[in-house]
């Protein structure tokens, strides 16, 4: 359900800027779609990040390839994001995941990054940061009921991603 939420979102956001766009900007990058570790896809998944109008901040969205998915924003700190430059960021991500041995977790963190968006619209970042972890469910427990669940954890988090703008 969250994959086909996220499907349709993208579609939509894609479109409505495909429509809106301007000639003298045609060459700037508002959207970013990649293949992620961590970060808002939980585990290993997808994620569709939109850089608003005043290019200091951007919002995502990912899915993971296991259920799951969250959302995220990034504010970059010294400079607006654009192409052919590194791009340092702050940022705050919460995703939902089941993890494949029966238990469950929301992970929310605050991730200190940087990331390349080159010339030729390719875009690599990796971010790390604080992790705040409620394990809603233990792993490998599919019926037992725990009484000391659900656990809070705190530990350190990223994420890497890998893909294109456009």
């Amino acid at each position: 359900m969250i994959f086909i939420l996220s499907f349709f979102v993208i579609i939509s956001l894609f479109s409505a800027s495909s429509l809106s766009r301007n000639q003298n900007k045609s060459n700037e990058v508002k959207n970013i779609l990649s293949i992620a570790a961590g970060s808002t896809s939980t585990t290993l998944g997808f994620t569709y990040e939109r850089i608003l109008s005043s290019r200091k901040v951007s919002l995502e969205i990912g899915t993971g390839l296991l259920l799951g998915g969250g959302l995220g924003m990034n504010y970059y700190l010294f400079k607006l994001i654009k192409k052919g430059q590194f791009n340092p960021f702050l940022g705050f991500r919460s995703s939902y995941n089941i993890q494949g041995s029966g238990g469950s977790r929301v992970v929310n963190y605050v991730p200190i990054g940087i990331n390349f968006l080159g010339s030729k619209k390719f875009y690599l970042s990796i971010d790390v940061g604080p992790a705040y972890i409620i394990q809603l469910v233990p792993n490998g427990s599919y019926s037992v009921f725990q009484s000391n669940y659900p656990e809070h954890l705190f530990y350190v988090y990223g994420g890497f991603k890998v893909g294109f703008g456009f």
